[in-house]
């Protein structure tokens, strides 16, 4: 009985097959989602990287005028002059000159990113809101609208739309002088300072995109503040070389396809 009741190979091969498949679309899926709400930046010169995710909070209810759709934001700042130091002594360990059985001079690659840290002195954001895309008037709507039926529009370029053009910026947040949450941090090789934050949005689409202001500091000297303590790189000139911008790339604002059913 049992041997009648278990399936050809064949069969549970195919089932196999078939749900492997399932899975690499769900996971396909999953990264395509994840793309269109992220964003990585990274600055190897200073050893910087930006990583940046979003995800819907609150959708506002049925009914009303003033609808806001809430997203929260993860943003993760990673000091990895390490990792670039370390690939770059990699690269040339088998190219470094012996003299007479001495190492070649100069400290190690550990030593020399040891002291070099980051602190992150402030944010700029723009926020932008994508409008909803309209479906085409008719001939009739049109000519009841605009008083004259203009030129029908060319079937290649009906429904195509450029994202960029129709992104709206609606608010702009400028603070070079007030960290991140109230947070000033001074990250070494290897640490990370990470933060969540929200933003409202009237469209159900929307994108961020901005920069960190952020000093090259020694960590030995200067440590992690907080808004209103004393902050020795806000008072070094503008165009000391020390400060820079970290840019933070675009990121979507977006309902996922399961939220835009409901």
């Amino acid at each position: 009985q049992q041997q009648q009741q278990q399936q050809p190979l064949s069969t549970i091969v195919a089932r196999r097959h078939r749900d492997a498949i399932h899975a690499c679309s769900q996971l396909s899926e999953q990264f395509h989602a994840w793309g269109k709400k992220s964003s990585v930046a990274v600055d190897r010169r200073r050893g910087v990287r930006v990583v940046a995710t979003s995800s819907l909070m609150m959708r506002p209810p049925g009914g009303g005028v003033k609808r806001r759709y809430r997203f929260c934001y993860r943003i993760r700042v990673e000091n990895i002059v390490d990792l670039i130091d370390s690939k770059k002594e990699g690269k040339n360990a088998g190219t470094r000159d012996v003299v007479d059985g001495e190492p070649p001079e100069g400290p190690p690659a550990a030593a020399k990113v040891e002291h070099r840290a980051v602190q992150l002195l402030g944010r700029t954001w723009n926020i932008s809101e994508r409008p909803p895309h309209e479906a085409p008037s008719s001939v009739l709507q049109r000519l009841l609208e605009e008083g004259v039926i203009g030129k029908p529009e060319n079937g290649s370029n009906r429904g195509k739309h450029d994202g960029s053009t129709e992104l709206k910026v609606v608010q702009t947040v400028n603070e070079p002088r007030t960290g991140a949450v109230g947070h000033l941090p001074v990250l070494g090789p290897g640490e990370v300072f990470e933060y969540m934050s929200g933003a409202d949005i009237a469209t159900p689409s929307g994108t961020m995109e901005g920069c960190f202001h952020m000093a090259s500091v020694d960590m030995q000297s200067i440590d992690s503040a907080h808004v209103g303590d004393h902050v020795e790189a806000l008072h070094w000139n503008l165009n000391d070389d020390r400060k820079f911008e970290m840019p933070i790339g675009r990121f979507g604002l977006a309902l996922d396809e399961e939220d835009l059913n409901t």
